[in-house]
């Protein structure tokens, strides 16, 4: 005999919550596969949201830490020890550019991207520094091997007054063995790093980073 409909709808309405476990259950787990995609694939520094990315922002901050160059290593291309590959640098007009012109002068290396949105955040306390610093050391922004075309253009669009070199093969960034974007390096006049940052930086931050590297 076929089951009538009311015993049809109390079946229905017993297993509703089963079904509604199972379906929260799933939305779950898409929810954190796309939180982790996200994590992964973000620039450091990035404007946090709630839950799971301030946990994914502090894993690749620990994991650049661990993977960077630390203070006290030789900068590489300004160190006058060993210090790894030649890097492939070029400046804005596609000519090889090299980072021992700065040799013997303090210089803070920040790699960065045009599509960065904490290196957008990070600029109006960059220029701040240039305006207040740009006379005691070289602010060097190296992009990490995006169309030399369209960082021109970006440089120019925005009139970024540092200089502007762009990682090639990434040599550069392997060589100092940054992760995520923006990653900072203030190194000394003798060629070492005095010390390193992760993420967006605040005035008061570059400003105590570029003191100890200038005095």
């Amino acid at each position: 005999m076929k089951p009538t409909f009311a015993r049809q709808l109390g079946k229905l309405v017993r297993h509703r919550p089963i079904l509604w476990l199972r379906l929260a259950a799933v939305s779950i787990s898409l929810a954190t596969a796309a939180g982790l995609l996200f994590i992964i694939t973000r620039p450091l520094g990035s404007p946090p949201a709630e839950g799971l990315t301030l946990t994914g922002e502090a894993l690749l901050k620990d994991e650049a830490a661990e993977r960077g160059l630390a203070e006290r290593d030789p900068a590489p291309g300004l160190s006058d020890r060993p210090s790894g590959p030649t890097l492939a640098l070029v400046d804005l007009d596609g000519q090889p550019a090299d980072l021992s012109e700065y040799r013997g002068r303090p210089v803070w290396i920040v790699f960065w991207a045009t599509y960065c949105h904490a290196c957008q955040l990070e600029e109006p306390d960059l220029r701040r520094a240039f305006v207040e610093y740009s006379d005691k050391l070289t602010i060097v922004a190296i992009d990490i091997g995006e169309d030399r075309r369209d960082v021109r253009r970006y440089v120019d669009e925005r009139d970024l007054p540092w200089t502007v070199l762009i990682d090639t093969d990434g040599t550069a960034l392997n060589a100092y063995g940054a992760i995520g974007t923006p990653t900072h390096y203030f190194v000394n006049g003798g060629g070492t790093i005095d010390s390193r940052a992760f993420g967006r930086l605040r005035y008061d931050a570059m400003a105590r980073s570029i003191e100890a590297i200038i005095d």
